[in-house]
């Protein structure tokens, strides 16, 4: 854990560190937003470019607390705790670590395109399998949480018994591989922002599928009758 930790610690400090140096290289004034078409809406100062570090180093520092206060108050055992933590903490890794590739294409853009009114179609593809690969990695790790209040597909119905929790956190598990393998396919066809608007749907789409799903095993009478504590 010690390790994952400081992996994490460095993967929040680095773009912060890229985003100083990079900011040598831009003009005052750099694209920061586009619109649905890939037209540029908004321009603004390079400084800007500090929001998503700044946010990653928030994550950290939310997960760090987060974690703290779980550990202390959980009414779980000891191995149930470490296990949800070590998995969370994989977890948010593997989001820092996709941002920090964002966070990076979004510096090389703002210094080669930096007078450009659109963006190139390969961005949505990328910003698309960067997240595809995060959800892959969450929905592997999903079915591998204990019950609990910290992470997971948390409802009552999930909260009835450890077989309900681990048959909708497996369905969750399946619903986010599913979104990050349909959404890298859908995306080597399908080009621009509406690649993008098609993820998100799918997303909805698996999360939904993953709720009905743990609402049917809370109504079912089996899981709960093999309730263990």
């Amino acid at each position: 854990m010690k390790k994952l930790n400081k992996i994490m610690l460095a993967l929040s400090i680095l773009p912060t560190l890229l985003t100083s140096v990079f900011l040598f290289f831009m003009n005052d004034t750099v694209p920061m937003h586009y619109n649905a078409s890939g037209a540029v809406d908004r321009y603004g100062s390079k400084y800007e470019n500090f929001i998503l570090p700044a946010i990653i180093l928030f994550m950290y520092a939310f997960y760090m607390v987060y974690t703290k206060i779980y550990t202390k108050y959980s009414t779980n055992s000891v191995e149930k705790i470490n296990n949800n933590v070590k998995i969370t903490a994989i977890l948010v890794t593997s989001i820092i670590a996709a941002f920090n590739i964002l966070q990076l294409m979004f510096l090389i853009l703002a210094i080669l395109k930096p007078d450009s009114t659109t963006f190139t179609d390969n961005v949505p593809f990328i910003i698309n399998t960067v997240m595809s690969l995060m959800l892959i990695i969450a929905g592997n790790f999903l079915p591998k949480t204990k019950r609990n209040s910290f992470i997971g597909v948390k409802t009552s119905w999930t909260q009835s018994s450890d077989l309900a929790w681990y048959e909708s956190n497996r369905a969750g598990g399946i619903a986010f591989v599913v979104t990050g393998v349909l959404t890298i396919i859908e995306s080597s066809f399908i080009k621009g922002i509406n690649s993008t608007f098609i993820m998100v749907a799918i997303l909805l789409i698996s999360i939904a599928v993953a709720y009905i799903y743990a609402c049917l095993l809370y109504t079912s009478p089996s899981p709960r009758d093999g309730a263990t504590s």
